[in-house]
């Protein structure tokens, strides 16, 4: 059974930073100390908060309730940010459900509307109920912006 907690409540911090290190922190002039303390100040339960799934005590995946995420972008907040699941645990429905996890969160915290930006899962995205709202810079290149209504 995958559990999803806040990963405050896990040993898995460091796994989880350089997961996200080395997938967009990195480039976006991050170094790993500063991801890994990042994360550890995420405790929520208003944003920043990052959870992990996870299973039989390994880490699976993580996804990110934060304050703000795009630069061009600081009016609109919360958002989901930093969804990431292992290669090999890609295909079981972790990442919809770190998703549904963070809106959850969001909704907790009365908000009614979340935001996303992302380079290249636009598709999930809107399979889970995302509109496109635009596209927005990040990195030197157009990716969609998206948002969801909080019932």
């Amino acid at each position: 059974m995958v559990l999803i907690r806040p990963l405050a409540e896990t040993p898995h911090a460091p796994a989880v930073a350089a997961w996200l290190h080395t997938e967009w922190w990195a480039a976006s002039g991050w170094t790993l100390a500063a991801t890994e303390a990042f994360l550890r100040s995420a405790t929520g339960p208003a944003a920043p908060c990052c959870f992990v799934a996870e299973q039989a005590g390994a880490p699976l995946g993580t996804a990110t309730f934060d304050i703000d995420d795009l630069p061009t972008r600081r009016d609109l907040s919360p958002w989901l940010a930093s969804v990431w699941v292992r290669p090999e645990s890609r295909g079981q429905r972790i990442g919809a459900a770190l998703v549904a996890r963070v809106e959850a969160a969001a909704r907790a915290q009365g908000h009614p509307r979340i935001w996303l930006f992302t380079p290249e899962a636009e598709r999930f995205y809107a399979a889970r109920g995302w509109q496109r709202e635009g596209l927005e810079e990040w990195q030197g290149r157009q990716v969609p912006l998206m948002s969801k209504r909080l019932p």
